[in-house]
């Protein structure tokens, strides 16, 4: 497994925000190529970081699951939005 260091993280940060879309989607495909769609899902919790996540992921494989687990410490706007999304 490929580990980072703290180095290469600070670099990945100052990447333009297209290169990082770029190795994102790079890193669904290759869990796709592995695990094929209906093995692989997006973890959702309703915030922006997993919102953006299945948002680049649906834009390529568009019925890739999502999963929620509502542990009940989520603002109710959170469960609503939630709710709202396909899947």
């Amino acid at each position: 497994m490929n580990r980072h260091t703290i180095g290469d993280l600070h670099q990945m940060q100052s990447l333009p925000l297209s290169a990082k879309i770029r190795m994102t989607e790079y890193r669904i495909r290759q869990w796709v190529e592995c695990y094929w769609e209906d093995g692989v899902y997006v973890s959702f919790s309703g915030g922006k970081d997993s919102t953006v996540l299945l948002d680049l992921a649906r834009k390529l494989y568009p019925d890739i699951s999502a999963a929620y687990v509502d542990t009940g410490l989520e603002y109710p706007e959170i469960r609503e939005f939630v709710k709202r999304q396909e899947n």
